[in-house]
């Protein structure tokens, strides 16, 4: 039987805890060891974990004293649940604190591990509750950070070691471009099924794509373009103060170099789609 390894960061999540936590005890497949880090919660969400983690003995907790900035507030709490791993593995999952699974979620992706051998991260689909209180398939590309299955080799690879090392607070798109420069495959199975009973925020302000998109080795010609045709000056002015502060590209200069190639490429191809040239 293949060993997996849960990590799990939330953050006042009273509300509906105990059904993720129940999705995880419930799974057809029994996880190694599950890893929930608190991030400092002001409601009883650690009381409802630490209930849930006596009874099952291979489950470990622990407590933030203190909120970060949002978005590095999430990175280092990963950070920290990727330190407290100490059961072997073969394959780790990140879940998010609003994210329910189906029974059979890691058996049904496991068996997708085993029939692909490129196959680096995987994961279902995501429905979200929309303003009607139903609930909706989000896009059908992306396998989102609150939901993904990733092989150990490529766990290890892309972190360069177990613990998680991010350059960017936008770590699961880093990953994927890790995983896939390296010849890793990431995927997205529709007959797998996820639901985030809270909506996840899926834009962050123009300023802070402005230095993401520097971070992932966006040519400022791309950007002058986008932030111009998106009236989003911010977008620029991040880029700019990006590259004055030489913030950290998310890896290494020669893959860098194969990443700026490809968004060139698919920044051209935009351009003569608008242009009608085939």
């Amino acid at each position: 039987m293949k060993k997996i390894v849960i990590i799990m960061a939330c953050r006042n999540e009273e509300k509906h805890i105990k059904l993720v936590l129940s999705s995880v005890v419930n799974q057809s497949i029994t996880p190694t060891q599950v890893i929930i880090v608190d991030d400092a919660s002001s409601d009883s969400t650690y009381r409802i974990i630490k209930q849930f983690s006596k009874i099952n003995k291979n489950w470990s907790i622990f407590q933030r004293n203190k909120n970060d900035e949002r978005y590095n507030s999430i990175v280092n709490t990963m950070k920290k649940s990727s330190e407290m791993i100490k059961n072997e593995f073969d394959f780790l999952m990140v879940l998010d604190g609003d994210t329910i699974l189906e029974e059979k979620y890691i058996e049904k992706i496991l068996d997708e591990f085993e029939l692909n051998l490129k196959l680096g991260i995987a994961g279902g689909i995501l429905l979200s509750l929309n303003s009607n209180e139903q609930f909706q398939k989000l896009d059908d590309e992306t396998v989102f950070g609150s939901n993904r299955i990733y092989s150990k080799k490529c766990w290890n690879e892309i972190n360069e070691g177990q613990i998680l090392n991010v350059r960017s607070i936008a770590w699961d798109t880093e990953h994927s471009i890790k995983a896939k420069i390296r010849g890793y495959e990431v995927k997205r199975f529709e007959n797998v099924i996820s639901k985030s009973i809270r909506p996840p925020s899926l834009n962050a302000p123009f300023y802070l794509r402005g230095i993401l998109k520097y971070q992932f080795g966006f040519g400022f010609f791309n950007i002058l373009i986008s932030g111009i045709f998106n009236l989003k000056p911010k977008f620029i002015l991040g880029y700019i103060m990006a590259w004055l502060n030489k913030k950290p590209r998310i890896d290494n200069q020669n893959n860098m170099s194969k990443i700026k190639n490809l968004n060139n490429q698919i920044f051209f191809n935009k351009i003569k789609k608008l242009m009608g040239i085939n």
